[in-house]
């Protein structure tokens, strides 16, 4: 990986996954702990982590820093510019810190490239399992609004009647967070293999699907740890969904005319404190 000098600690948090089981537990203290990582020397570090030195080094090296001494200035001048964390409800900072994240590293050249795909298909088959399908859900029910025949997969994927729509007109999009299912990627191949194109939107890094796509948006895994702060764990995600609807609206005006009663941007820095419960529970 070549080295960051913004968004290290998300970009540690999105690749930690696909480092091997040591390093992705030094990514994970280091992305969870970047006060103690600044403010200790490198075997403290590793005494820590139940690791060794060469350990730490490679975690290092493995995102573009020489050494450890590299990486924890880098790391130090990133905290130092950091906004301040959010006060109060905690659940709430941590929702607010996933779509901050999300926003900062999302590809805009990326983003309006998918945008202008999905503009021209006519068919959306959305799949998704686990804590992906409210994402997927929200997505159907935008893009019904819009004039698209959205459907949403999450079981029995190799379906008839997906197999028979014109791969041209035909878009797909695959929502994952965290859980993926075999029948889902068998079904994403086979597709693919047909002629048609797939966008998906991932927090974090997944290989499989990443292979796949055609075009990938990638929203950050959250801080909190899995399953904590459940609005948190897709926030992020959620604010990608709604940036690619607002880039397809730019597409033809007659887009944002449909959702013109209907609320916009709801995952947006600036009102997620106050809209997001209030959506979640509705």
């Amino acid at each position: 990986m070549s080295q960051i000098n913004t968004n290290l600690l998300i970009n540690i948090r999105n690749e930690a996954s696909g480092l091997s089981p040591i390093l992705e537990k030094v990514s994970r203290f280091v992305a969870e702990n970047p006060d103690f990582v600044m403010r200790h020397t490198i075997t403290e570090l590793a005494d820590c982590i139940e690791t060794s030195e060469g350990s730490i080094t490679r975690f290092c090296r493995a995102f573009g820093f020489k050494g450890f001494s590299d990486f924890r200035t880098a790391l130090a001048l990133e905290q130092g510019a950091a906004r301040p964390a959010v006060q109060g409800n905690e659940d709430i900072a941590a929702v607010v810190a996933s779509i901050r994240d999300s926003h900062s590293i999302i590809n805009t050249q990326e983003l309006q490239a998918a945008a202008a795909w999905l503009h021209k298909v006519t068919n959306v088959t959305l799949y998704a399992v686990g804590t992906a399908v409210p994402v997927a859900l929200f997505l159907q029910m935008n893009l019904i609004k819009m004039g698209k025949a959205a459907s949403f997969v999450d079981r029995f994927y190799l379906t008839p009647a997906s197999m028979m729509v014109e791969p041209q007109s035909q878009g797909i999009i695959v929502v994952h967070t965290e859980q993926t299912s075999a029948d889902m990627m068998q079904a994403l191949a086979l597709a693919k293999q047909q002629g048609s194109r797939i966008l998906s939107i991932t927090r974090g890094s997944s290989a499989p699907l990443n292979r796949l796509s055609d075009w990938n948006l990638q929203a950050a895994v959250a801080l909190k740890g899995e399953g904590e702060y459940g609005f948190a764990e897709i926030a992020g995600a959620m604010m990608v969904a709604d940036r690619l609807l607002n880039a397809l609206e730019e597409q033809d005006e007659r887009y944002a005319a449909c959702r013109q009663a209907h609320q916009k941007s709801i995952f947006s820095i600036e009102s997620v404190t106050n809209k997001l419960s209030e959506y979640f529970m509705s």
